[in-house]
Formats: structure tokens, C-alpha cells, sequence
């Protein structure tokens, strides 16, 4: 599938994801890493938007910092593949977290089709880049937002073909973030019904140092 020309951008995310990408690339950051990769739900766990920032709350077992915060909001798969070289590449992590989320690939007018075969290119590009990567493949999860607008099928079915993936990649675990349900409270969203509030980062934090414990060991 060739990637598409003349997407339906909303006019302030044209300026702020390259601004997002280079905001990172000036960021001091060690190699050998755990990387965080993808959207919104991994930028605003940042001090930018008055949360505890991921690399403070989740921290290798010697307590020093282990993890290299790579969201870029309003991201979907295609910039993802687009800017990888720039926000993944240079940081040769050892673990890569990464959620391809579908729903802005559908506001630039991807289907869910369309966006995961781009998410795939991306995981090819990491794992050829660095064939001992740990790959941890975030599902989509659900908030108020999905519910109202009747979403649910769509994610489980996408979530679905993440599952799959995992399932037949080596050193590749999928993570079922639909199905914890301290994530699914309707009171640790902001108004939008997306994103978390600080109550949610922080359920999102346990969550991620469950799933990432043994990982943690090596930090």
C-alpha cells in the first residue's frame, strides 16, 4: 500500500509534530534504552501537560531512569514510519514499547486496514534495525469517547490483528490494555474522553510496570 498524499490534517497538527520531533531530538537521551513509541496517550504523560512524566515513575530496579518517552501527539501510523528514523533509530533501544493506535490514522483518513499494514512497517523497520528487540505491541484501550461513538467493535477487531502479530513474532508481546479494567473508569479521563487525567497516568504507570517487571530487572 503506498502511503497516502494530501491527508485530511487539522491545521495545528501540520507545525506540531515536526516541533514534537524536534523537541526530542534535543533531548539528551542514553542508547540502549526502553522506548516509548507512539501518540497522545504517550505525550501527555509529560510535564508539558501537568502529569508526572513516564521516565520518572517508571524506573529500572536500581532506580536510575530507563525509559525514553517517543510519543508524538495526534500521531498515526504513517508518521510513525515517517519519522522513525529520527525518534527511533538513534536511540538503538534494547525494548521498544509501541502502540500503533488506529484512531487518528482514521482522522487522516487511513481505515484501521490501512494503519496497521504502516504499524507493521514500522515493527519490520525495528526489527531489522535491531534483531534482539524485546517489542512490547500496545492495544487500543477504551474510554468514554469509544463508547459513545459505538468504537468498540472496531478496536477489538484491531486489537485482534495486534494480538496475531505478537503471537507469531518472536521476542513480541502483545499488551491488553482494552481488557484491564482500572483503565476502563470513566473519572480518570479529561473531558475529551480520550486522554487520562493525572488519576489515569498514574493506573497507567501500574500498569506498565507490571507488564514491564522482568524488563525493569535489567535497569
Amino acid at each position: 500500500m503506498p502511503v497516502r498524499v494530501g491527508l485530511q490534517y487539522i491545521d495545528i497538527w501540520k507545525s506540531s509534530m515536526e516541533e514534537a520531533v524536534r523537541r526530542c531530538e534535543a533531548e539528551e537521551a542514553k542508547t540502549g534504552q526502553i522506548v516509548f513509541y507512539g501518540p497522545s496517550n504517550f505525550t501527555r504523560w509529560s510535564a508539558r501537560w501537568d502529569h508526572t512524566p513516564l521516565h520518572e515513575v517508571i524506573v529500572g530496579a536500581s532506580g536510575k531512569p530507563c525509559c525514553i518517552n517517543r510519543g508524538f501527539g495526534s500521531s498515526c501510523a504513517e508518521h510513525q514510519l515517517y519519522y522513525y528514523d529520527r525518534m527511533v533509530r538513534p536511540l538503538k533501544p534494547a525494548v521498544l514499547v509501541y502502540s500503533p493506535s488506529f484512531g487518528n490514522g482514521k482522522a487522516m483518513g487511513y481505515t484501521k486496514e490501512e494503519n496497521w499494514e504502516l504499524a507493521q512497517r514500522v515493527l519490520a523497520y525495528a526489527l531489522t534495525d535491531f534483531p534482539d528487540l524485546r517489542i512490547y505491541l500496545e492495544g487500543s484501550g477504551v474510554g468514554p469517547k469509544t463508547i459513545e461513538t459505538g468504537g468498540i467493535p472496531s478496536v477489538e477487531e484491531y486489537n485482534g490483528w495486534l494480538q496475531e502479530f505478537a503471537a507469531s513474532t518472536p521476542r513480541c508481546v502483545y499488551v491488553d490494555r482494552f481488557n484491564y479494567k482500572p483503565l476502563r473508569r470513566t473519572d480518570i479521563f479529561v473531558e475529551d474522553g480520550v486522554h487520562y487525567n493525572q488519576q489515569g497516568y498514574d493506573i497507567y504507570a501500574d500498569f506498565w510496570r507490571e507488564i514491564l517487571k522482568d524488563e525493569l530487572k535489567n535497569f
